[in-house]
């Protein structure tokens, strides 16, 4: 049996585009579908991913007032939407 390293480690660069209805949701949905991506997209056993930088590309956040028959209980909702480059370092064992 040879001796021969089988782990690889790549520098990546995604940009998604996604929702939520706060930053947080936003920031969640974002490494959710980097998650995604990057095991769509390595053929191996994936053992670590680390973003090293990430940019917001653009943002865009929308509160409106929502009351009950116009008038009662009125409450502040929001939309938050945006743009992210994020620069992944990826471990993987190459199949």
């Amino acid at each position: 049996m040879e001796n021969k390293q089988l782990m690889k480690t790549i520098h990546k660069e995604f940009i998604f585009e996604a929702t939520g209805k706060s930053k947080e949701e936003f920031f969640g949905n974002v490494f959710s579908m980097l998650r995604k991506k990057v095991y769509t997209d390595i053929e191996g056993v994936i053992l670590h991913m680390e973003p090293v930088e990430v940019y917001v590309l653009n943002e865009k956040e929308e509160t409106y007032t929502e009351r009950f028959l116009w008038l009662f209980m009125p409450r502040t909702k929001g939309k938050y939407t945006g743009k992210v480059r994020l620069v992944v370092i990826i471990k993987y064992i190459e199949m």
